[in-house]
């Protein structure tokens, strides 16, 4: 399981166990994408895509950040990608 993983040269601790999905940085500077979905799902897809859209750009506007999020989910799904558990 991804344990930390670096989004435009910031670094982010991954969890997937607490939230339905929410990026975070805390007051000691330590940075959080949470994602909870079922993970084989096109929602596990797109709640994915979106958490990583925020820590790329956390200024984005949400509304934008869930357009983006939902069209690539979409396309991916379309094209076949699917998670394959270990």
């Amino acid at each position: 399981m991804v344990k930390t993983h670096t989004f435009c040269s910031r670094k982010y601790h991954i969890s997937t166990d607490r939230l339905d999905g929410m990026a975070e940085q805390e007051d000691d500077g330590r940075r959080w994408l949470y994602v909870m979905r079922p993970m084989q799902t096109r929602a596990g897809l797109e709640t994915t895509i979106h958490e990583a859209l925020h820590a790329c750009d956390w200024r984005a506007r949400e509304n934008e950040v869930t357009d983006i999020a939902r069209d690539i989910a979409r396309f991916l799904w379309r094209l076949g990608w699917r998670r394959v558990n270990d």
